[in-house]
C-alpha cells in the first residue's frame, strides 16, 4: 500500500517534532537520525503532492516544510545560545530567512507571478540541517543554509522583477490610450 502525500507529510511533521525534543534534551546525533527520517518523509510527501496531491496536498507540503525548518532551527538556536552566541544567531537568521523565502514565494504566486520551489532546493536545505546534526558541524552547515536560503530569496525577487518588466513592456505608457 502506498502512503498518501498528506500522511507522509503529517508523519514528517511528527518526526520533526520528535527531532526538536531530542535537540532540546541534548541528543544531537539521535536527533540527526530522526531528522533524516523526517526529511525523507517530507521529500517523499512533497514529490507525491506535487504530482497528484491536489490543493490540499500542496498546502500540506508547504506546512510540513515550514514545520521541519522550525522544529530544527528554533531548538538549535535555543540550545546553542548557551555557548558562543554566533551559532545561535546564525540559527535564528536561518529560521528567519527560511520563512521570508517561503513568504516571498507564496506572496508572489498570490499576486500572479510564476514561481516554483523544486525538490532539489528543499532536499539541499534539509540535507544541510541533517548533516549538521550528524556531523556536529552545526555552525558551518547553518551558514551554508543561510547562504542558500538568501540566494533563493534573491533569485525569487529577481524572477518577479523580470516578470514585471515583461508585463510592463506590454502595457501602454502611462497617460496614453491603448487604442
Amino acid at each position: 500500500m502506498v502512503a498518501s502525500p498528506i500522511s507522509l507529510l503529517v508523519g514528517s511533521a511528527a518526526l520533526a517534532v520528535g527531532t526538536a525534543a531530542l535537540i532540546l534534551t541534548r541528543h544531537p546525533l539521535i536527533a540527526g537520525f530522526v531528522a533524516l527520517l523526517a526529511a525523507t518523509a517530507l521529500l517523499a510527501g512533497s514529490s507525491s503532492a506535487q504530482r497528484d496531491g491536489g490543493p490540499a496536498g500542496r498546502f500540506a507540503e508547504q506546512v510540513a516544510d515550514r514545520t521541519f525548518d522550525a522544529c530544527l532551527l528554533a531548538p538549535l538556536a535555543w540550545v546553542l545560545r548557551l555557548g558562543a552566541a554566533r551559532p545561535a544567531v546564525v540559527a535564528l537568521v536561518a529560521l528567519g530567512a527560511s520563512f521570508v523565502a517561503s513568504y516571498e514565494r507564496a506572496r508572489g504566486e498570490s499576486l500572479g507571478y510564476r514561481g516554483h520551489e523544486g525538490l532539489g532546493y528543499r532536499a539541499l536545505r534539509a540535507a544541510l540541517l541533517v548533516a549538521g546534526l550528524l556531523s556536529g558541524w552545526l555552525e558551518a552547515t547553518l551558514w551554508l543554509y543561510v547562504i542558500l536560503t538568501l540566494a533563493a530569496t534573491a533569485a525569487r525577487a529577481w524572477n518577479v522583477v523580470l516578470q514585471q518588466r515583461r508585463v510592463g513592456a506590454e502595457l501602454p505608457p502611462a497617460g496614453t490610450s491603448a487604442s
